[in-house]
């Protein structure tokens, strides 16, 4: 399945649209990035998708399923997983802890949920040296891998993930794009993703979008980019 924004339009008031008639299509095993500068509507875009708000104009489907018709709450039963910008962590419970809490939605599934921190240190090997330590000591970038890896948890089909390295330094930064390149080039997972790290997001993508004044303003797979658009950027941007 894919996902498919048409011409949405929606805002925080009925009357001011932040997003004017959007179209974005988020392919079936691809890494799509959202660029563009503060405040044209990205975030706004992801809260849209989820529910969290509501779109004066358009349609937003993921497969046969219109998403307009259902909330965040509906998400994990249709194979779709929302990474927040803030760190949604319990930072006062270890990491042990916080993959248990993650577990809630197949609670009844003893197994699998036994198996959730063999999954998460699986992929992530590194993060096993903190499972019994609290989580808010982990470094912003331990913590950011470690929100993906929870939302992993469900088994998504689609990922929503907003700013995945925003306030994370540029070492960490890198280790987080590896691992999303991973996730689809190696289990075939959609990706989804809003990002203001302009060069890293286009360079992790297989398809981008800029966003301009809420509104779209060119697209393109990564090759295209290269070629055509790399130097550019900066100057929609700025």
């Amino acid at each position: 399945m894919q996902l498919e924004v048409t011409g949405v339009s929606a805002g925080y008031q009925r009357d001011i649209d932040i997003l004017r008639e959007v179209s974005v299509i988020a392919r079936k095993g691809q890494l799509t990035t959202i660029i563009g500068a503060n405040g044209v509507g990205k975030s706004t875009l992801l809260k849209t998708i989820i529910g969290q708000l509501r779109p004066h104009k358009g349609t937003i489907r993921w497969g046969e399923t219109d998403l307009t018709r259902h909330g965040p709450h509906d998400l994990v039963g249709m194979g779709i997983a929302y990474v927040a910008q803030r760190h949604a962590l319990f930072p006062e419970m270890t990491v042990a802890e916080n993959i248990t809490m993650a577990t809630w939605s197949f609670r009844h599934d003893k197994a699998r949920s036994r198996g959730a921190a063999d999954q998460v240190f699986a992929r992530a090997p590194h993060l096993a040296e903190f499972a019994g330590k609290r989580a808010g000591l982990m470094s912003g970038g331990q913590q950011r891998l470690l929100q993906l890896e929870l939302a992993l948890l469900s088994d998504p089909q689609l990922m929503l993930i907003d700013e995945p390295t925003v306030g994370i330094d540029p070492k960490r930064a890198g280790q987080i794009y590896e691992h999303l390149r991973r996730i689809v080039a190696e289990e075939g997972r959609t990706i989804l993703m809003v990002d203001q790290n302009v060069i890293a997001g286009v360079d992790v993508a297989d398809y981008i979008y800029v966003l301009e004044l809420g509104g779209n303003k060119i697209e393109g797979s990564r090759a295209v980019f290269d070629a055509q658009y790399r130097d550019r950027i900066a100057d929609w941007l700025f």
